[in-house]
């Protein structure tokens, strides 16, 4: 009878490692890659710490992440937009200007925003 739980319980082990490793992977392949896009200006709001980032994406994509680094004299804006979806959208030439609200630590004064992706300053709008 112990000769037929050994194997058994190797079995459960090697499913259960095999069903933990496979949803990450099975998580990264479903979701559709994102990219980076280019910052084309900004608007400053009444809130100080608070600015609105205009980018030029197609009009279906998603907001993937917005972050910002700061220092005593730049604000660099990185922003990434997600397609829908990774196996029905089938593309296409349309493109819409977003505003996208990013939160700063401290208040943007006189610093310089600058584009993540390009490395370009960003003009205020």
């Amino acid at each position: 009878m112990k000769r037929w739980r050994r194997p058994r319980a190797g079995a459960l082990v090697l499913l259960a490692v095999l069903a933990i490793g496979a949803v990450p992977v099975a998580r990264d392949l479903l979701q559709p890659p994102s990219e980076g896009v280019a910052v084309q200006a900004y608007d400053r709001t009444d809130d100080p710490r608070v600015i609105m980032a205009l980018v030029e994406t197609h009009p279906d994509f998603v907001l993937h992440r917005v972050t910002a680094q700061e220092d005593a004299g730049t604000v660099v804006l990185y922003v990434s937009m997600r397609q829908p979806s990774r196996w029905s959208w089938s593309g296409g030439d349309l493109a819409e200007t977003r505003a996208v609200r990013i939160r700063l630590d401290q208040p943007l004064a006189g610093r310089e925003v600058r584009d993540g992706r390009l490395g370009t300053p960003v003009p205020v709008r």
